[in-house]
Protein backbone atom coordinates (compact mmCIF):
# COMPACT_ATOMS: atom_id res chain seq x y z
CA UNK A 1 0.00 0.00 0.00
CA UNK A 2 2.76 2.20 0.83
CA UNK A 3 5.20 1.42 -1.64
CA UNK A 4 5.15 2.64 -5.51
CA UNK A 5 4.77 0.27 -7.66
CA UNK A 6 8.06 -0.61 -9.68
CA UNK A 7 6.90 -2.57 -12.48
CA UNK A 8 8.84 -1.95 -15.40
CA UNK A 9 8.96 1.37 -17.77
CA UNK A 10 6.30 2.59 -19.90
CA UNK A 11 8.08 1.83 -23.38
CA UNK A 12 7.38 4.99 -25.17
CA UNK A 13 8.52 7.23 -21.96
CA UNK A 14 11.68 5.92 -21.27
CA UNK A 15 15.04 7.62 -22.51
CA UNK A 16 12.88 10.85 -23.77
CA UNK A 17 14.57 14.04 -23.75
CA UNK A 18 13.77 16.90 -21.43
CA UNK A 19 11.51 19.58 -23.43
CA UNK A 20 13.90 22.60 -23.51
CA UNK A 21 17.45 20.52 -24.32
CA UNK A 22 20.18 18.90 -23.94
CA UNK A 23 19.88 17.24 -20.62
CA UNK A 24 19.96 13.01 -19.47
CA UNK A 25 16.61 11.66 -20.59
CA UNK A 26 13.45 12.30 -18.20
CA UNK A 27 12.94 9.15 -16.42
CA UNK A 28 8.95 9.68 -15.95
CA UNK A 29 8.69 6.62 -13.52
CA UNK A 30 11.01 8.93 -11.16
CA UNK A 31 8.58 11.71 -11.73
CA UNK A 32 5.59 9.32 -11.04
CA UNK A 33 6.75 8.07 -7.91
CA UNK A 34 7.44 11.08 -6.73
CA UNK A 35 4.27 12.11 -7.66
CA UNK A 36 2.94 9.78 -5.29
CA UNK A 37 4.95 10.38 -2.53
CA UNK A 38 4.11 14.33 -2.51
CA UNK A 39 0.41 13.24 -2.61
CA UNK A 40 1.41 10.86 0.33
CA UNK A 41 2.41 13.63 2.34
CA UNK A 42 0.19 16.29 1.93
CA UNK A 43 -2.51 13.70 3.23
CA UNK A 44 -0.68 13.07 6.06
CA UNK A 45 1.23 15.94 6.91
CA UNK A 46 -2.24 17.61 7.97
CA UNK A 47 -3.22 15.17 10.50
CA UNK A 48 0.14 15.24 12.31
CA UNK A 49 0.07 16.89 15.48
CA UNK A 50 1.95 20.38 16.17
CA UNK A 51 3.06 21.82 19.02
CA UNK A 52 0.51 23.46 20.14
CA UNK A 53 -1.42 20.74 19.83
CA UNK A 54 1.06 18.49 21.92
CA UNK A 55 1.10 21.68 24.78
CA UNK A 56 -2.76 21.46 24.68
CA UNK A 57 -3.04 17.66 25.43
CA UNK A 58 -0.56 17.97 28.03
CA UNK A 59 -2.66 20.56 29.66
CA UNK A 60 -5.51 18.11 29.74
CA UNK A 61 -3.28 14.95 30.47
CA UNK A 62 -2.22 16.92 33.73
CA UNK A 63 -5.94 18.17 34.83
CA UNK A 64 -7.01 14.59 34.04
CA UNK A 65 -4.39 12.97 36.41
CA UNK A 66 -5.25 15.96 38.87
CA UNK A 67 -8.78 15.25 39.02
CA UNK A 68 -8.39 11.58 39.22
CA UNK A 69 -4.98 11.89 42.35
CA UNK A 70 -8.47 14.10 44.14
CA UNK A 71 -10.97 11.50 43.12
CA UNK A 72 -8.50 8.98 44.87
CA UNK A 73 -7.66 10.85 47.68
CA UNK A 74 -11.69 11.57 48.34
CA UNK A 75 -12.19 7.58 47.91
CA UNK A 76 -9.01 6.64 50.44
CA UNK A 77 -10.57 9.03 53.11
CA UNK A 78 -13.97 7.66 52.47
CA UNK A 79 -12.63 3.81 52.98
CA UNK A 80 -10.57 5.25 55.69
CA UNK A 81 -13.99 6.41 57.80
CA UNK A 82 -15.44 3.07 56.64
CA UNK A 83 -12.78 1.06 58.10
CA UNK A 84 -12.26 3.37 61.17
CA UNK A 85 -16.50 2.65 61.81
CA UNK A 86 -15.56 -1.23 60.97
CA UNK A 87 -12.77 -1.34 63.90
CA UNK A 88 -15.31 0.21 66.09
CA UNK A 89 -18.02 -2.39 65.79
CA UNK A 90 -15.42 -5.18 65.54
CA UNK A 91 -14.59 -3.66 68.99
CA UNK A 92 -17.29 -3.73 70.30
CA UNK A 93 -18.69 -7.05 69.11
CA UNK A 94 -15.67 -8.38 70.76
CA UNK A 95 -16.22 -6.07 74.38
CA UNK A 96 -19.34 -7.63 74.33
CA UNK A 97 -18.38 -11.45 74.16
CA UNK A 98 -16.09 -10.58 76.80
CA UNK A 99 -18.19 -9.45 78.67
CA UNK A 100 -21.04 -12.94 78.22
CA UNK A 101 -17.88 -14.65 78.23
CA UNK A 102 -17.04 -13.24 81.96
CA UNK A 103 -20.74 -13.19 82.98
CA UNK A 104 -21.34 -16.96 82.24
CA UNK A 105 -17.73 -17.75 83.69
CA UNK A 106 -18.53 -15.97 86.55
CA UNK A 107 -22.13 -17.63 86.98
CA UNK A 108 -20.34 -20.66 86.82
CA UNK A 109 -17.78 -20.01 89.85
CA UNK A 110 -20.57 -18.93 92.10
CA UNK A 111 -22.68 -21.35 91.52
CA UNK A 112 -20.10 -23.96 91.91
CA UNK A 113 -19.23 -21.95 94.96
CA UNK A 114 -22.96 -21.74 96.07
CA UNK A 115 -23.11 -25.59 95.20
CA UNK A 116 -20.02 -26.32 97.70
CA UNK A 117 -21.51 -24.07 100.53
CA UNK A 118 -25.08 -25.67 100.46
CA UNK A 119 -23.22 -29.19 100.43
CA UNK A 120 -21.21 -28.35 103.40
CA UNK A 121 -24.32 -27.08 105.14
CA UNK A 122 -26.13 -30.21 104.51
CA UNK A 123 -22.99 -32.09 105.74
CA UNK A 124 -23.20 -30.78 109.10
CA UNK A 125 -26.97 -30.32 109.42
CA UNK A 126 -26.52 -34.40 108.88
CA UNK A 127 -23.64 -34.73 111.66
CA UNK A 128 -25.88 -32.83 114.15
CA UNK A 129 -28.58 -34.94 113.80
CA UNK A 130 -26.53 -38.79 113.94
CA UNK A 131 -26.67 -39.63 117.97
CA UNK A 132 -23.31 -39.94 119.58
CA UNK A 133 -20.91 -42.47 118.98
CA UNK A 134 -21.47 -44.88 122.21
CA UNK A 135 -19.05 -45.79 124.58
CA UNK A 136 -18.81 -49.02 124.64
CA UNK A 137 -14.97 -50.39 124.51
CA UNK A 138 -14.16 -53.07 121.87
CA UNK A 139 -14.45 -56.45 122.13
CA UNK A 140 -10.71 -56.93 123.64
CA UNK A 141 -11.13 -55.08 126.13
CA UNK A 142 -14.57 -56.71 128.02
CA UNK A 143 -14.00 -59.06 131.06
CA UNK A 144 -13.37 -62.67 129.66
CA UNK A 145 -16.68 -63.85 131.70
CA UNK A 146 -19.05 -61.84 129.62
CA UNK A 147 -17.01 -62.87 126.06
CA UNK A 148 -19.00 -65.48 124.65
CA UNK A 149 -17.29 -68.91 123.26
CA UNK A 150 -15.57 -68.32 119.90
CA UNK A 151 -17.06 -70.56 117.42
CA UNK A 152 -15.35 -72.91 115.37
CA UNK A 153 -13.82 -71.79 112.12
CA UNK A 154 -14.60 -74.69 109.08
CA UNK A 155 -11.85 -75.02 106.89
CA UNK A 156 -12.21 -73.40 103.60
CA UNK A 157 -11.10 -76.39 101.63
CA UNK A 158 -13.36 -78.82 103.23
CA UNK A 159 -16.74 -79.09 102.60
CA UNK A 160 -19.21 -78.80 104.81
CA UNK A 161 -21.34 -82.34 104.79
CA UNK A 162 -18.24 -84.36 104.69
CA UNK A 163 -16.29 -86.20 107.52
CA UNK A 164 -13.03 -87.18 107.64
Amino acid sequence: MNAVPNGPPEPGKQGAPLAGGGGPPHDFALDRRLTVLETRFDTILPTLATKADLAELRLDMHEKVDKLRSELNELRLALNEKMDRLRADVNAALMSNMKWCVGIATTVFVAIAGHGVYLGAQINSLAARLPPASPVAPLSERPAATRAPAAPLASPQAPAGEGR
